[in-house]
């Protein structure tokens, strides 16, 4: 069932930017034994590309060589997929779901899996061999020049997935419009391109989204809101990220990003 107990659609935003602080879900994966189990499976799927377990990184003590790896690519970009898709699927089993998804950077992907345009083993295969690819590259230097090679070859990757239309709406952070049959094709997932957050933002806002809930590791997103809304709107509703009173009910872990 969506979100109840606000007017409007519900979007989810899946962030992206800099790469998640150690430790960064640790919390979620105290409490909540669903966003464990995920994280942990998710994990799984990932580590065989990696030389190092992913959750021994996320959650290594600040200040050591392994949290260190956090700012590699390598590493970054598979700690923020995990994150995300536990979170979704964290809010999933309490019921909750977005009328519209959107993903910017490299939350592209993790939108990309709870649209429904890849599974969870392909959306794994896909972020796993990105950061091969990348290697030591530090995070977010993935979008400079001089990455031809690595994203031909990273194309070549998701052609052999078949990605599918997606089943939930997809907002594209590159075009800032829904996509739909594009998505089947390798080079929509390798285009480098301005972000366009502002404009996916008053596209949702003029198709009667009021509600925006920020995956990732940080509210990134939600705090832009405000600027990017049209003026003499109505109020927009940002959920918090207080994950308990998100579970006991949308209306107590609310706040507002005024316009």
């Amino acid at each position: 069932m969506p979100i109840e107990g606000r007017n409007g659609r519900t979007a989810f935003l899946f962030s992206a930017g800099a790469a998640p602080r150690p430790g960064t879900g640790r919390e979620l994966r105290d409490i909540f034994p669903e966003f464990a189990d995920a994280l942990d499976a998710v994990c799984a799927r990932l580590d065989p590309y990696l030389e190092l377990p992913l959750a021994s990184v996320m959650f290594a003590d600040d200040g050591t060589r392994t949290a260190a790896l956090l700012d590699r690519e390598s590493y970054a970009g598979p700690a923020v997929f995990a994150l995300q898709v536990a979170q979704y699927r964290l809010l999933r089993s309490w019921g909750m779901r977005p009328d519209v998804v959107f993903g910017q950077a490299a939350g592209r992907m993790a939108a990309a899996y709870a649209a429904g345009v890849f599974s969870l083993a392909g959306a794994c295969h896909a972020v796993g061999t990105l950061a091969r690819l990348l290697g030591g590259r530090p995070a977010p230097e993935p979008h400079s020049p001089g990455l031809d090679g690595v994203l031909d070859a990273y194309g070549r990757t998701l052609a052999t997935l078949r990605p599918r239309v997606p089943r939930l709406p997809l907002v594209s952070d590159v075009t800032a419009r829904p996509v739909g049959a594009e998505t089947a094709g390798p080079d929509f997932w390798v285009r480098r391109a301005p972000a366009r957050f502002a404009e996916a933002v008053g596209l949702l806002h003029r198709e009667g989204v009021r509600t925006w809930l920020e995956l990732g590791p940080s509210d990134r997103l939600t705090r832009l809101l405000p600027d990017c809304l049209p003026d003499g709107t109505a109020s927009a509703f940002a959920l918090s990220r207080d994950w308990a009173a998100l579970r006991s009910g949308p209306g107590a872990g609310s706040g507002t990003a005024q316009r």
